[in-house]
C-alpha cells in the first residue's frame, strides 16, 4: 500500500482518525452499557476490558495530539525536549492502563549492569529487543522513556505515519520511517544513529516481526538462499526466536561506536490477538532480563559482530525456552 503524502495525511487521514476516536470517547456511556451487558456472555468481563483500553487509548491519543501542534502553535514544534515528554506522557499512560485492565505484572530479573547503565546520562545506548508478541514495543519503548528518561530513537514503517500522532512525533523527533520492500533501511538507521547524547538511545529489533512458525521457516529459507549456511543452522536450532537481521544493528553500531549495546528479553505477551482476548481476564506475569555489552567489549570487524549477534540471539532464545518449560 502507497502511503499518502503528508499534505494528504494532515487534511484528510488525521482530521478523519481524530474525529473517529472523539465519537468513540463521546459514545463511551452507551458503549460502556453495551459492553457490561455482554459480559455475562463472554466471560471475565472482557468487553468492558477492552472497551477501557480503546477509551484510554483514544483518549491518550487526542491530547497528545493537540500537545504537538500547540507546541507546533507556540513555537516549539522544533523542540525534542517537549516532544519526548508528550511521548512519555502518552506512552506511559497506555502502558499503565494496560497492565492494569489486563491484569499483568511485569517482573525485571538479573539487569543490574544494564538497568544502571540505562539510567546513568554519560553513555548512548543502542538497544537490542526481541519482537515476540502483541503489545511489546510498548513495553520496551515505556521502560526507556519512563523507567530510564531515555530518548529513543526508532525506525519505523512507513505505514504507521498514518497515524497522525506517530506521523507528527516521528517526524519532529530523529527516527525514521521506511518501506522494508524497497527502502535502504540500513542507511536510514546509520543516519539515524549518528550524533547520540549521553541520554538518547537507539532502538532496534532485530526479528523485524513478532514469532510465528511461517516467519521462523522464511528466516532460514533466505539464509539458506543467499548462501549463510552456518547462520541458517543457528537459526533452526532456535526455537523460539526468529533469525536476527544483522544489517540494521550493525549499522546502528558503526554510526555510534561510543554506545553501549543492552538487548533486552521478555516473556509473557500474548502471540497474537486471538490469543491476547482469550487471556485478557487472566492474571499474567509478564518476565523481563537486560544484558549489557559495554561498547569496548563488543567484537571488531562485520563478520565477527555477525557471529556475536547470533550467539546472542541463542543465548536469548535459551532464555525464552527455559520459561516456557516453566
Amino acid at each position: 500500500m502507497r502511503v499518502p503524502s503528508p499534505l494528504v495525511r494532515r487534511v484528510a487521514v488525521a482530521p478523519f482518525v481524530l474525529a473517529a476516536e472523539l465519537a468513540v470517547i463521546a459514545a463511551a456511556p452507551v458503549l460502556a452499557t453495551i459492553a457490561a451487558a455482554l459480559s455475562p456472555f463472554v466471560g471475565g468481563r472482557r468487553p468492558v476490558r477492552a472497551l477501557a483500553l480503546v477509551l484510554a487509548y483514544a483518549t491518550g491519543h487526542v491530547a497528545a495530539v493537540a500537545g504537538c501542534a500547540a507546541l507546533w502553535a507556540t513555537g516549539l514544534g522544533d523542540r525534542h525536549g517537549p516532544h519526548y515528554a508528550i511521548l512519555r506522557w502518552f506512552v506511559g499512560g497506555i502502558a499503565r492502563t494496560a497492565l492494569r485492565v489486563a491484569r499483568v505484572r511485569v517482573t525485571v530479573h538479573g539487569s543490574e549492569h544494564a538497568e544502571a547503565a540505562l539510567s546513568a546520562p554519560e553513555r548512548p545506548v543502542v538497544v537490542l529487543s526481541i519482537h515476540s508478541g502483541e503489545g511489546d514495543s510498548l513495553l520496551v519503548l515505556d521502560h526507556l522513556l519512563r523507567r530510564h528518561r531515555r530518548r529513543p530513537r526508532i525506525v519505523m514503517h512507513e505505514a504507521l505515519a498514518l497515524d497522525p500522532l506517530i506521523d507528527t512525533i516521528g517526524k519532529r523527533l530523529p527516527n525514521r520511517f521506511v518501506d522494508p520492500r524497497g527502502g535502504d533501511t540500513e542507511v536510514e538507521i546509520a543516519a539515524m544513529s549518528r550524533g547520540l547524547g549521553g541520554r538518547d538511545a537507539v532502538l532496534i529489533f532485530p526479528e523485524g516481526a513478532n514469532f510465528t512458525a511461517e516467519r521462523r521457516q522464511r528466516s532460514i529459507e533466505r539464509l539458506e538462499e543467499r548462501g549463510h549456511v552456518e547462520e541458517a543452522a543457528w537459526a533452526r536450532a532456535m526455537q523460539h526466536l526468529l533469525a536476527p537481521r544483522p544489517g540494521g544493528a550493525l549499522a546502528a553500531l558503526e554510526s555510534a561506536p561510543d554506545a553501549d549495546v543492552v538487548f533486552f528479553a521478555h516473556h509473557g505477551f500474548p502471540r497474537s490477538m486471538r490469543e491476547a482476548w482469550r487471556e485478557l481476564p487472566e492474571p499474567t506475569t509478564v518476565e523481563v532480563e537486560l544484558w549489557l555489552v559495554r561498547a569496548e567489549e563488543l567484537p571488531e570487524g562485520q563478520d565477527a559482530r555477525i557471529d556475536w549477534l547470533f550467539d546472542w540471539w541463542q543465548r536469548i532464545d535459551a532464555w525464552v525456552g527455559e520459561r516456557h518449560r516453566n
